[in-house]
């Protein structure tokens, strides 16, 4: 009896630390960061085409709501609808044309996807890799209604170790080439990894930086559900969503930010 009990408690203490499964589901918008879908590969940047089809089925026949990230702006301190979810996906893949964009219409929803606007039409080299990035004419070929396009900065900078000057530089270079290009984007930039400047009177500095620069919203990465309405819109929190989650760790995830609580 008494081991038992010990081996319950052991199953509920593995299940808390690794799902959180105790918690209770945290309120707020959880925002959702992707990267590439493929046809079959599942790691940590990439997702397959049938997970999240898996994903996107779930969210959508238990009540779910998406929310273009233009009604974030819209809607600011009023309240959003209940389950409300944002997708977006960093980089520009080319397999996010061929793969996610079918799915954003076939369940009405909408991503904001992230440009690393020097890379647009060439590979992703900043991961060494070859991955193809979409070009100009391929990006206005999907929908407004499916598909709006935000910041990832020119050269996919890490703007930790960026001076200012850089990252001013490297912002006002995105916002002519898309303007000159006719591709329409919203003011929020995506931090390439995540970083930007942590130590107090930098990271106001960079806030500063961002405001003068026009940009209204700031995305980390941090894997929490943001508390509504955003508490400071220059750290807007993403969960990163890895094509290796099981489907239990998408459902946590999405509900309560992280999967792991250590």
């Amino acid at each position: 009896m008494i081991i038992a009990l010990i081996i319950v408690l052991m199953v509920c203490l593995v299940l808390t630390i690794q799902y959180s499964i105790f918690l209770p589901p945290v309120k707020g918008l959880p925002i959702l960061m992707y990267h590439k879908v493929s046809s079959n590969v599942n790691d940590d940047l990439t997702i397959s085409v049938q997970n999240l089809e898996n994903q996107f089925k779930y969210l959508s026949n238990n009540g779910y709501v998406c929310l273009p990230f233009s009604k974030v702006f819209e809607l600011q301190s009023a309240n959003i609808p209940e389950r409300s979810f944002v997708l977006t996906f960093d980089d520009a893949y080319l397999n996010n044309l061929e793969y996610l964009y079918p799915l954003l219409k076939k369940y009405n929803f909408h991503a904001t996807i992230m440009l690393p606007v020097g890379f647009l039409g060439k590979v992703n080299v900043w991961d060494k890799g070859s991955e193809p990035l979409m070009n100009y004419q391929q990006l206005l070929s999907m929908e407004s209604q499916y598909v709006n396009f935000g910041l990832h900065t020119y050269g996919h900078i890490s703007l930790k170790n960026s001076s200012f000057t850089d990252i001013a530089a490297d912002i006002e270079k995105c916002k002519q080439e898309l303007n000159s290009n006719k591709i329409p984007f919203l003011p929020i930039l995506a931090y390439p990894y995540g970083s930007y400047p942590k130590e107090k009177d930098k990271k106001k500095k960079f806030f500063e930086l961002l405001e003068q620069t026009g940009i209204v919203y700031g995305l980390r990465i941090g894997n929490q559900i943001n508390k509504w309405p955003l508490k400071n819109r220059y750290e807007v929190k993403r969960i990163d969503m890895k094509g290796t989650d099981s489907f239990w760790a998408f459902k946590t995830k999405l509900t309560k930010g992280r999967v792991k609580i250590f």
